[in-house]
């Protein structure tokens, strides 16, 4: 019995410790490596780029074309879209600062905001506004080239991201 006890003393002690402890946390740096002279190639290759973005449970393919146009392809149905990329959160882009707008100058150039014709009319005002921003750390990782950031409708701002697929073939 003493055994089964001293066992038993032994199993808990080990389980307590055990649960102490905490999970291992990645090396980040105290201060962000950030990447400023990212370029239009990076974003749009040198014809153009192919992504696939993700938002409030639609998924579609996104292209952009060198000349600041492109689409929107969901479900088999293509929408046309004028976008503006390497801008910073200050400038304002069709009426509007960056959602990382905080008034303070930026060289980043990591904003990218493109204006989907998704009622295919052809008033710009009811294209809905997507503002993302491009990892600035994998931005030349085509593996891991990607953007993040919100899109609005009906004035709600909903979530979106977008992932890099390939370039637009010269």
């Amino acid at each position: 019995m003493g055994k089964f006890f001293a066992l038993l003393v032994l199993v808990l002690s080990l389980g307590i410790a055990f649960a102490q402890l905490q999970p291992l946390k990645p090396t980040v740096p105290s201060t962000p490596l950030l990447t400023s002279d990212i370029r239009e190639v990076d974003i749009v290759g040198p014809y153009g780029s192919v992504w696939k973005v993700y938002w409030d449970g639609w998924e579609g393919t996104l292209v952009f074309f060198k000349n600041g146009t492109g689409y929107v392809e969901v479900e088999g149905k293509r929408y046309s879209l004028s976008y503006a990329i390497l801008k910073n959160p200050q400038n304002d882009v069709a009426g509007m600062k960056g959602p990382g707008y905080t008034g303070k100058d930026s060289n980043l150039g990591h904003r990218v905001v493109f204006l989907v014709d998704f009622a295919q009319t052809p008033n710009a005002e009811d294209d809905q506004r997507f503002e993302g921003y491009v990892f600035t750390q994998t931005i030349r990782t085509p593996s891991k080239r990607a953007m993040a950031g919100i899109t609005w409708w009906n004035g709600i701002p909903f979530g979106f991201y977008a992932v890099y697929w390939y370039d637009v073939p010269g």
